[in-house]
């Protein structure tokens, strides 16, 4: 049993290298998998689910508390990424976990997913709509208890990613995948301030473009573009896995 039963194991081989995958607000893991399947051609792939999903379990309240339970979660199993996956929110607090990990002298390669570098403002409207979304992956007749876990962790997250700026450093090798049509980078103070603080703090940066909005990035028909900005990133990594 991992921490708090945090780690789901999404692609599994011996001996492959780890790619830990961490969800965007609200903690749902759906948007996933499929580009889940096809890292695990080459990595073994674990998610981190949030914290508030199961019962009697808080959501946790600021990114860094967030990030401390990712890493929490994987030192529990004697674990260590080689890659580290986050989309939106998720590639915030990806962003964090590898900075502590570069704390400790250890750089896994970081792949951010349409996250802006600043504070997200509440927007009850927006965050309304989004928690609508998520919630209609429950399904048409959710268990109201799962729904009412959902909520309060996705109001938490929205919570957190209000009083949340990133300002650390990342020295490792990072790549950055932007939405061309509706993107988070484009609330105040816009896309480009975004992209400029993001190479402030990235020395190692990649910037790509992906012909998508924010919530279709991982739908069937875009897959194809965004792994082969996978594959083109973690090449390196790729060549030195045996067949």
């Amino acid at each position: 049993m991992t921490a708090l039963g945090r780690l789901i194991p999404l692609a599994r081989r011996h001996g492959r290298p780890l790619c830990v995958m961490i969800p965007g607000a609200g903690g749902g893991l759906m948007p996933y998998l499929r580009v889940a399947a096809h890292l695990g051609d080459t990595y073994n792939v674990t998610a981190v689910r949030a914290a508030g999903l199961v019962p009697d379990e808080a959501p946790e309240a600021s990114v860094p508390k967030m990030a401390a339970g990712v890493l929490d979660a994987l030192d529990a199993d004697g674990l260590q990424p080689d890659v580290v996956f986050g989309w939106s929110m998720g590639g915030t607090v990806a962003w964090e976990v590898c900075a502590d990990y570069a704390e400790r002298g250890h750089h896994p390669d970081l792949v951010m997913v349409d996250c802006s570098p600043f504070r997200r403002p509440s927007d009850p409207e927006g965050d309304q709509e989004i928690l609508d979304l998520i919630l209609g992956m429950l399904g048409p007749r959710p268990d109201p208890q799962t729904a009412q876990r959902v909520t309060a962790t996705f109001e938490a997250h929205a919570v957190a990613l209000d009083t949340f700026a990133t300002s650390r450093t990342y020295p490792g090798r990072v790549l950055l995948l932007v939405c061309a049509g509706r993107s988070d980078l484009d609330d105040r103070p816009g896309r480009a301030a975004a992209l400029r603080r993001w190479r402030e703090l990235a020395p190692d940066l990649q910037v790509g473009s992906l012909e998508a909005d924010h919530f279709r990035v991982f739908d069937p028909e875009r897959l194809p573009e965004l792994t082969e900005h996978l594959g083109a990133f973690l090449r390196p990594a790729r060549s030195e896995v045996a067949p």
